[in-house]
């Protein structure tokens, strides 16, 4: 929680200073097309932003302030949620760009996920947001848009990478700072019966004996050879700067592990090609919403206020392809 707090109070500092900032007008006509969402559909993500963060850490989270008391958290996250209604606004624009519409299925899906949310709003979720179904099918229809077009600009990135770029592989370890005794170890593990674990209890200079590496890791930048071995093997002695150490393959392919891994380096590799694709879309579009309703949305308001099944229902109908 500590934690979360600092990093809170560096990001309002920076929030701070582009607040101060005037907004961009909409000065060409591709621009000029951009269209604005209004505040009841900019406050159907701020209530579920407001909704997600109360439920982790309660409403008293939004009467703290930065390190220097000119900003609370509950102005920085409607600047956030700000940022985010201005980059769908952006993401629109490139749909139409790229030619990407909406299929008739889809249309029909969109339709049914904002039916069911609208259907979930109580009462005071209506009062506070503000909303009717026709609003809720348009952030629905806009988001799926934005979504659509990230999937574009992220479409080369491969969906399969081979298990030699994702392997997990689970080692026992000794290390050493005198290579004659490396050697003399290694001897010693190949007899018959030996132990591996009890001579890296015994002999290793740290007194952790196994690790987890990851293709693509620091120790599997430094040790790619370890990915070559098989359930058993025994390394040769491998010097790294000044040290010595002798690795033993407990399991050269973890299961689950690894398929964590394949998502992690596919999420990677599709943020890159999306944040490289989008980056000329961004620069040509620099939308800023003008509204001034963003100033009059309070976080502290809407107490009873308690809808969080945006992403819920969406991927519901949308599933997602990388979790």
């Amino acid at each position: 929680m500590k934690q979360i707090f600092k990093n809170f109070i560096i990001l309002c500092l920076v929030a701070a200073i582009l607040v101060s900032c005037k907004g961009i007008e909409f000065e060409n006509q591709k621009i000029a097309k951009a269209e604005e969402f209004t505040k009841s559909q900019s406050m159907i993500f701020v209530a579920e932003e407001k909704n997600r963060y109360e439920n982790k850490f309660g409403p008293a989270l939004w009467n703290l302030k930065s390190g220097d008391g000119s900003l609370y958290f509950k102005d920085y996250m409607v600047y956030i949620t700000k940022s985010f209604v201005e980059k769908i606004m952006v993401l629109k624009l490139t749909a139409n760009d790229l030619n990407i519409i909406i299929s008739g299925a889809d249309s029909e899906k969109l339709k049914n996920a904002s039916e069911e949310y609208f259907n979930l709003l109580t009462f005071d979720d209506k009062d506070y947001i503000g909303c009717s179904e026709e609003d809720v099918l348009k952030v629905f229809t806009d988001y799926h848009t934005a979504r659509l077009v990230v999937d574009n600009l992220s479409k080369k990135a491969s969906t399969e990478l081979s298990i030699s770029e994702a392997k997990v592989i689970k080692v026992q370890y000794i290390i050493f700072d005198d290579e004659e005794i490396a050697k003399k170890t290694a001897e010693d593990v190949l007899n018959k019966g030996a132990n591996f674990a009890y001579f890296a209890k015994t002999r290793s200079k740290e007194t952790e004996i196994e690790m987890i590496i990851k293709r693509g890791d620091e120790m599997s930048v430094r040790f790619p050879e370890l990915f070559y071995l098989s359930d058993g093997q025994i390394s040769n002695v491998i010097q790294f700067k000044n040290k010595y150490y002798l690795f033993k393959c407990i399991d050269d392919y973890l299961v689950d592990e690894t398929e964590d891994r394949r998502l992690e380096v596919l999420r990677s590799m599709k943020n890159t090609e999306f944040n490289e694709n989008f980056a000329k879309y961004a620069e040509e579009y620099k939308i800023k919403s003008n509204s001034t309703y963003w100033r009059e949305i309070d976080l502290q308001k809407g107490e009873k206020c308690t809808i969080d099944k945006f992403d819920t229902i969406y991927y519901k109908y949308f599933p997602k392809t990388i979790k």
